[in-house]
């Protein structure tokens, strides 16, 4: 029987480098596709004094397009209020403000104020 893969020991060597290497730059290329952002979409602000913490959010939802999935991640929207949202977008039509929101049965100026930082709507 023939061996195609008969490799000296300094051919494997070669081979299992290649290998090493091939796997170290293909990992490194998944990475770095993660790590790029657009310097807009991410914001985290932390500002202590006197014991007073506040963050900033660190993503923002579309109204017009996000499912209501993505509705969800929103503090104070849980799977009730991310359908009637997505139900009042199809009824209704485009949010063309973030302040439309305040439309769907639910959300009130309280709960506006709370999600406020989370939203936006795109002008396309």
């Amino acid at each position: 029987m023939k061996h195609y893969l008969d490799f000296s020991s300094s051919q494997l060597r070669v081979v299992v480098f290649l290998v090493c290497l091939l796997v170290v730059v293909s990992a490194l290329r998944i990475l770095r596709g993660f790590s790029q952002a657009d310097r807009h979409s991410l914001r985290l602000v932390v500002q202590v004094s006197d014991g007073d913490t506040r963050y900033a959010p660190i993503f923002k939802v579309d109204l017009n397009l996000s499912p209501a999935d993505s509705l969800e991640l929103v503090p104070g929207i849980g799977p009730v209020l991310a359908s009637r949202i997505v139900s009042y977008r199809d009824s209704a039509g485009r949010f063309e403000n973030i302040r439309d929101v305040i439309e769907v049965d639910g959300i009130g100026y309280k709960t506006y104020e709370k999600i406020k930082p989370y939203l936006e709507v795109r002008q396309w």
